[in-house]
């Protein structure tokens, strides 16, 4: 009997993790589901400032290539914007990464959802792209629906508008 509950706690833990997994963890992800509230208007707002070419399709790298381009940019990118709030969850959207800035400490790469109540900051890797690659500001970012913040973004101070 303890095997199977041990076995039971195992596959409960591994089916957990994998809600937190993204997709250069070989998870397949449907960049049409909503997968954090408000993550499907980034991913629409992305695709259509593509299509309208104000801003430039990023090429999509998969595995360990593409986390360390996207851990490369979201280094860029809080250095960028200096005006972030003392903690805040980054949220690429297609990929489903999360990355937790809090000032004072390096930025964490793919760590873990934030709870209930937590700011976040939520756009996507070609917006990520267009923003360090200083295509685009964050102001213009912003009015285009390519970043967003959830509720709890109340809390929020200017991010450099």
């Amino acid at each position: 009997m303890k095997v199977s509950t041990l076995l039971l706690i195992l596959s409960l833990l591994g089916a957990s993790s994998a809600a937190w997994a993204c997709s250069y963890d070989g998870q397949f992800n449907n960049p049409f589901a909503e997968s954090y509230p408000g993550s499907l208007s980034i991913a629409l707002a992305t695709q259509r400032a593509i299509s309208q070419q104000q801003i430039t399709q990023t090429d999509k790298l998969e595995g360990q290539q593409g986390l360390r381009r996207a851990s490369w940019w979201l280094q860029l990118f809080v250095k960028q914007i200096t005006l972030l709030p003392n903690e805040v969850h980054i949220y690429l959207v297609d990929s489903q990464l999360w990355s937790k800035y809090q000032v004072g400490t390096p930025l964490k790469i793919h760590s873990d959802p934030p709870p209930n109540g937590e700011v976040v900051l939520m756009l996507s890797e070609s917006a990520l792209d267009n923003l360090v690659s200083k295509n685009i500001s964050i102001t213009q970012a912003m009015r285009m629906g390519l970043v967003n913040t959830n509720e709890s973004a109340s809390k929020m101070i200017n991010i450099g508008i």
